[in-house]
């Protein structure tokens, strides 16, 4: 089931991806991203699943599309660069280390999309 919590102490936003598409997963990333980096937070730890699967062809596509939007440079203005040591890969999840924003904002987060399955 998709979720999201919210920890502000550790400056961090766990967002939980299943139950959905690989399209709207990636959607979702990019916007709780975006959002976390506009209220100032640090971390963004993406749980996937698929912790077994070890190669593209096997599944996972989630997983996979993730470490791509990384690779990429796609998310560059609110991550730090792909590189970075302080981004997270494991086999269930991955975390990105975000940029910091020397003017973040207080509000409200935004919902998430139903499930999709």
């Amino acid at each position: 089931m998709a979720r999201y919590d919210v920890d502000i102490f550790n400056r961090c936003i766990e967002v939980d991806l299943h139950g959905y598409s690989r399209r709207t997963a990636c959607m979702v990333a990019r916007e709780k991203i975006k959002e976390a980096y506009e209220h100032g937070f640090r971390y963004v730890r993406l749980i996937h699943g698929a912790a077994n699967v070890q190669h593209k062809e096997d599944g996972g596509s989630i997983k996979f599309a993730l470490r791509t939007m990384l690779k990429s440079g796609e998310l560059a203005r609110w991550a730090e660069e792909r590189d970075s040591k302080n981004h997270k890969i494991s086999d269930g999840s991955i975390v990105f280390s975000l940029r910091k924003n020397p003017s973040p904002v207080d509000g409200e987060w935004k919902d998430m999309p139903i499930d999709e399955y």
